[in-house]
Formats: C-alpha cells, sequence, structure tokens
C-alpha cells in the first residue's frame, strides 16, 4: 500500500473526533462486519495488563488506525489474528532487540523506525496520541503506552500488508 498522508491521517482523526455516540456504535458493527479479527484483537489486547481507560482508548485509537487505512490506495482485505500475532511476535522481537540500547541509542533506533516505515504518517499519529493522553480523567501508564504503541503498530503493519 502507498504511504497515507499527514493530511488524510489529520482529517481522518478529526472526523473520528467528532463522533456521535450512535455513529461511533454503527462503525464498531461496521468493524465487526469487515475486520472482525482486529476488532477481536483489539478488545483482547492486553487485556491482563491494561486498565478499563487504557483498553478503551486502545480500541478508539485502533478504530481510528482502521478509518485512516481505509482511505489508502486500495481496498483493505480482512485481517486474520495469526496474521495479527505474527506481526505482534515481530514487533515483540524487535523491541528485546532494542532493551538492550541506551536512552540515546533507543530514541535514535525508534526515528529511524518510524522515518523507514512504509506508513510514517499513521505511526506518528499513534505516537503522539498515545504520548498526549495527559488527560486527568483517564489513567494510562507509561508501561501501558508502550504497549499500546506495539498493539497499534501491529495493526497498522497488517493492514499494510493486507
Amino acid at each position: 500500500m502507498k504511504p497515507i498522508s499527514q493530511e488524510i491521517v489529520e482529517k481522518t482523526w478529526q472526523e473520528m473526533s467528532n463522533l456521535q455516540d450512535m455513529e461511533a456504535v454503527l462503525l464498531m458493527s461496521k468493524m465487526d462486519r469487515d475486520q472482525p479479527g482486529v476488532l477481536a484483537y483489539l478488545m483482547a489486547a492486553g487485556d491482563d495488563l491494561l486498565n478499563q481507560d487504557e483498553r478503551e482508548l486502545l480500541l478508539y485509537l485502533g478504530t481510528v488506525v482502521w478509518q485512516i487505512m481505509l482511505q489508502g490506495t486500495r481496498s483493505l482485505r480482512r485481517v486474520t489474528i495469526p496474521q495479527l500475532e505474527s506481526a505482534e511476535n515481530a514487533n515483540f522481537s524487535t523491541l528485546d532487540d532494542l532493551s538492550g540500547e541506551s536512552p540515546g541509542d533507543l530514541i535514535a533506533a525508534v526515528e529511524e523506525m518510524i522515518s523507514s516505515y512504509n506508513q510514517p504518517e499513521v505511526l506518528k499519529y499513534v505516537v503522539e496520541a498515545l504520548m498526549e493522553e495527559d488527560d486527568e480523567e483517564i489513567d494510562i501508564t507509561e508501561d501501558s503506552k508502550g504497549l499500546m504503541l506495539i498493539y497499534l503498530k501491529t495493526v497498522i503493519d497488517c493492514f499494510d500488508a493486507a
């Protein structure tokens, strides 16, 4: 899939942030119909590691990612649970490889990952959304932000490859 532009990412994010409750319910039904594996993955990912606020944010951001990826140059094929599990394993393996790096090397490695990524604007949106989530009413831990980034990158990887 061709990289999705920053303009499409921003436009889709704005549209999603303005959804009414009923529209959100209908969108979840559509996701269940069109991408049941992705919806199941997002609902189960980190189930025993993330709190309720974090799981809700993960599902919301995953839904935004799906809507952004729908704007790509070709239609999305249905992503399966085995595809998601394989991509998740690859992402956690990459994370393990980076675990021994110094903070400066880690930042450089992450910047390189984003710049060489096929969907840099989508990944950048996810990183920014997770890092700016400082609403005092929402309880999101720093460790959970890292996990959520892996889960959402997994979804992007699968949509990009589908």
